[in-house]
């Protein structure tokens, strides 16, 4: 599934109507756990099919703020297997996103670390498409020795990366513990 993929099906089904809304807006897995700021509802996403790519990110949840209006924001969890570096990550990441829309201006791609110590890098970007509509696009990239990591903040909007990375300050990763389940 490609970020455009991932993107359209969130604006299509927040479009067609309020989705289910999940208890809480945080996610937690063995290898990750993440708040979102007060003010924000988590959207129920479906089960991942059996006979999902497994190369391909899988969204595990999903964010939105001012669900419906322009200035919506929506913070969105990918994953995926990985075991190639988190610089290997960061470069197929931006290939990506030059690919998937009709103007990609990257002006930020820094190397960071999370609040709890782990590598990431903070990506901002500006995504336009044929008709002229943009979508803006702040996100860390993660890999946890297992997993590759994308915590995406996007919107319609233009926002400062001061307010992007203030939403998704709470992100913390660790090694992810065992073996991924079956």
């Amino acid at each position: 599934m490609t970020l455009r993929t991932i993107a359209c099906s969130a604006a299509l089904a927040l479009a067609l109507g309020t989705p289910a809304l999940a208890d809480g807006p945080t996610y937690d897995d063995p290898g990750m756990h993440f708040q979102a700021p007060d003010g924000w509802t988590k959207l129920d996403l479906p089960s991942p099919s059996a006979d999902a790519d497994s190369d391909a990110p899988t969204p595990v949840a999903a964010f939105v703020f001012d669900q419906g209006r322009f200035e919506q924001r929506t913070i969105t969890i990918t994953v995926k297997e990985y075991s190639d570096t988190l610089d290997a990550f960061k470069g197929e990441q931006t290939s990506q996103l030059r690919s998937s829309s009709d103007s990609a201006f990257i002006s930020q791609q820094d190397k960071t670390t999370l609040s709890n110590g782990m590598p990431a890098y903070f990506i901002d970007a500006r995504l336009t498409s044929q008709s002229g509509a943009d979508t803006y696009r702040a996100e860390y990239l993660v890999i946890d020795t297992k997993r590759a990591i994308d915590v995406a903040y996007t919107s319609q909007e233009d926002f400062s990366v001061k307010d992007a990375k203030a939403a998704l300050a709470s992100l913390y990763v660790v090694v992810y513990p065992g073996r991924l389940p079956d």
